[in-house]
């Protein structure tokens, strides 16, 4: 019984086979070959759907000037809170490159100006971690309105949310660090150039939209950046002067997610800001003091003798004699 099966499942066998070398094959279905893409009629039909609704424009520049300021203002932050620490970096370098060739003598002031200056500093990662979160949303909102275009003029845009949010995510990241590369680059050259590479690489792989070259750009931005400025760091807190010269920081870049150290950081830096201001004021003051003084003192009382000297007194007799001479002239005539 099982071989007659077994026949009979070979003879159907042979039987498709032949049927299969005869029509040349096996049958291929078809498929719908997409149309190519015609710009012109794309531009067409973006015309007229712009004519049959006038708001679309509207909705495209609001969503356009949107993006636009919250960029501008992420900037602005976004330069103020690296700029600040790159000063700030350089003084240190400075006065440690003083203490070290025996310029200076590191005392008590120099400490205290440090304990200030890393006060001043505290909401830096706050800042500027907070900057490029407003920078991935201006992008958003930049590039939100291609998905409504796309739909019009055609294009597949299903996954056009998704796309949008990765890009602007990626592309908030790259100008981050190209801006990091460029305001750093006089100061830490190295690590200036970490940067670089973070974004060159960035703005080179992501455009291609390939899954892979997303995988290995993310590896080489973020593991290499955790390597460089954190792991490998690490290695010499013990021993200090063995570190290499091209290995370099930054400043320091941790955010908490405990929202009272968020306030502790911003208090920090406004207390320090105000005992500079109130010290640079009592200064002005004390200054301004002196000056009245000084001038109190030389002004002329009681005949203002402060203000002659010794070459002023003898043409002030003389002024007086002169001023004398008529009266005596007009007294003698009437004699």
């Amino acid at each position: 019984m099982q071989r007659s099966l077994l026949a009979v499942a070979l003879v159907a066998m042979l039987a498709t086979a032949a049927a299969q070398n005869a029509t040349g094959g096996p049958e291929v279905p078809e498929v719908d070959v997409p149309e190519e893409f015609n710009p012109r009629e794309a531009i067409s039909n973006l015309v007229e759907y712009q004519e049959e609704h006038p708001d679309f424009a509207a909705g495209v520049a609001t969503w356009l000037t949107i993006g636009t300021i919250i960029f501008l203002v992420s900037f602005i932050l976004f330069l103020y809170s690296e700029i600040k620490a790159v000063l700030v970096a350089r003084d240190q370098d400075f006065r440690k490159k003083l203490i070290e060739d025996g310029y200076m003598s590191n005392g008590a002031n120099f400490n205290e100006l440090f304990e200030k200056e890393a006060a001043t500093m505290a909401p830096r990662p706050y800042l500027s971690v907070g900057a490029m979160l407003l920078m991935f949303i201006a992008f958003a909102c930049l590039l939100y309105p291609l998905c409504d275009i796309l739909t019009v003029i055609g294009l597949p845009s299903a996954p056009c949310l998704l796309i949008i949010t990765v890009g602007a995510f990626f592309a908030s990241i790259c100008l981050a660090t190209f801006w990091m590369f460029v305001i750093w680059s006089c100061t830490r050259t190295y690590a200036s150039l970490v940067f670089l590479v973070m974004s060159l690489s960035g703005q080179i792989l992501l455009p291609t939209g390939n899954p892979i070259l997303l995988l290995v750009w993310l590896v080489l931005a973020f593991g290499g950046g955790y390597f460089y400025f954190y792991f490998y760091p690490d290695q010499f807190k013990e021993k200090p002067e063995d570190k290499p010269m091209w290995l370099q920081d930054v400043g320091d870049f941790t955010v908490s997610t405990n929202y009272e150290e968020w306030g502790s950081a911003f208090n920090k830096a406004y207390e320090a800001e105000t005992a500079a201001l109130k010290k640079q004021a009592e200064a002005a003051q004390k200054t301004f003091e002196e000056q009245q003084k000084k001038l109190t003192e030389n002004t002329p009382l009681n005949g203002g003798s402060k203000w002659r000297t010794n070459a002023e007194t003898p043409a002030l007799e003389a002024l007086q004699a002169c001023g004398d001479a008529p009266a005596a002239g007009f007294g003698g005539g009437g004699a």
